[in-house]
């Protein structure tokens, strides 16, 4: 009977944690006109709450496109969670086939989540790195009213005109200057456009020295980021950017006290349109350093379903895409080589400017040099010579220079009866 007891006990307890799990739904042409997604529930998730929970919606970079869901968790924050960062919050994860983010399909899922979930409107999130720093720019533009903050990592915007619509979101940029992927450039360009106008903006920027492109995808991991975006809400009163933290002295960071797979997940296919809830849940693991962000194309999954159309499809969408990074990758490098060329012809021009300048200081130096010489030896000359004034005599010139007037007489051959005149010059000195 106390066996019985412990083991109801132990199915109830396990049913009540079951409820509350961490959990991700796969939701595969659950809405139209837009995109794949998981959609990710913590326990603290409670429907019909009084406490309603926020929501971040994540948009990766290009390296996570394709039609595989598992991808999205590769890095981000649904990776954060899986390495036991704690977020309290829904989490929306698109998938991009490959395209750039479009506003309108992302709105439509957001449109969606309101709809089927318990969201506190007033905080509403958009995370995203390199093509989802670009699609964090992009939505942020075109519905600022829905975002409550934002955070665009090595990114940019698609059209410059728009920058301005983002001025009264607090929107935080980040961009490394040695990112190769991503020229730090595109989000110099946003900041100067919000800055054109001159009217006060809500966004911050840290150009970070040094810092490449892989590196930004720390901040996923940070604790530190999520409290960020939690500090903005749009109740109440007029929202306004929150001071940001020193992003270059966590990076290093990020990763400490998480653990891979720490944190389990359950997956189940979404509603109200399921996919197949995948036979093995995908279990990432964190790479040694930053998780990869690379810009290339994933390979289309195989997929013994796929149809000789599709499969056609998706290697000719895959070569266009190959085609247009190696063309990208060629002008990156012209760039580069036409930019060494001028920073070396400017550096050689400059050096001949100093080699100029310092010969023409060394010549000038000599020339003083000599100048004081000459002045000194004509000094020296003039010092030998009196020029006899009115009335002068032999005796008060030579007591005026020190000599006696038999030395005066002898060097100037005179003699006692010898008359001087005024202006007539006499040898005072050997």
């Amino acid at each position: 009977m106390m066996r019985k007891r412990i083991f109801v006990t132990i199915v109830a307890a396990l049913s009540m944690l079951s409820a509350a799990a961490n959990t991700l739904y796969t939701h595969d042409g659950t809405v139209k006109q837009s995109y794949n997604f998981l959609f990710y529930t913590p326990d603290s998730y409670k429907p019909e709450s009084e406490t309603k929970l926020p929501l971040i919606v994540f948009l990766h970079g290009r390296s996570l496109s394709g039609t595989d869901l598992n991808r999205v968790r590769r890095y981000g924050s649904l990776s954060a969670i899986q390495y036991g960062r704690k977020i309290d919050a829904l989490i929306l994860a698109p998938q991009s086939p490959g395209e750039k983010w479009n506003p309108e399909k992302l709105n439509r899922l957001i449109d969606w989540t309101f709809e089927n979930y318990d969201v506190d409107t007033n905080r509403v999130y958009v995370i995203g790195m390199s093509m989802g720093g670009y699609g964090t720019m992009d939505y942020v533009a075109a519905y600022p009213h829905r975002v409550t903050a934002a955070i665009a990592m090595c990114g940019g915007i698609s059209s410059l005109n728009n920058a301005p619509k983002m001025k009264d979101v607090p929107l935080w940029i980040i961009h490394g200057t040695d990112d190769k992927a991503v020229p730090v450039a595109k989000s110099d360009e946003v900041f100067a456009k919000l800055n054109e106008s001159g009217k006060p903006h809500q966004t911050h920027y840290d150009r970070l020295d040094s810092v490449n492109h892989a590196m930004l995808a720390r901040m996923f991991y940070l604790n530190e980021t999520y409290k960020w975006l939690f500090e903005h809400t749009q109740k109440g009163k007029k929202n306004t950017i929150r001071p940001t933290f020193d992003v270059r002295r966590l990076l290093p960071g990020a990763y400490k006290g998480l653990r891979s797979n720490s944190v389990t997940i359950k997956v189940e296919p979404g509603k109200p349109k399921p996919a197949p809830a995948p036979a093995v849940e995908q279990q990432d693991t964190l790479a040694k350093t930053a998780p990869t962000t690379a810009t290339t194309a994933p390979t289309a999954p195989k997929d013994s379903t796929m149809s000789a159309e599709e499969a056609k499809r998706l290697a000719a969408e895959k070569a266009a895409r190959e085609k247009a990074e190696k063309a990208a990758a060629a002008k990156l490098a012209a760039q580069k080589k036409a930019a060494a060329e001028a920073a070396a012809k400017k550096k050689a021009a400059e050096e001949a400017k100093k080699k100029a300048a310092e010969e023409a200081k060394r010549k000038a130096a000599e020339e003083a040099k000599k100048k004081a010489a000459e002045e000194a030896k004509k000094k020296a000359e003039a010092a030998k010579w009196h020029v006899v004034k009115s009335g002068e005599s032999q005796w008060s010139i030579a007591n005026k220079h020190g000599i006696s007037v038999d030395q005066l007489r002898k060097m100037n051959k005179l003699t006692d009866k010898s008359v001087i005149q005024p202006g007539q010059k006499l040898r005072v000195k050997y």
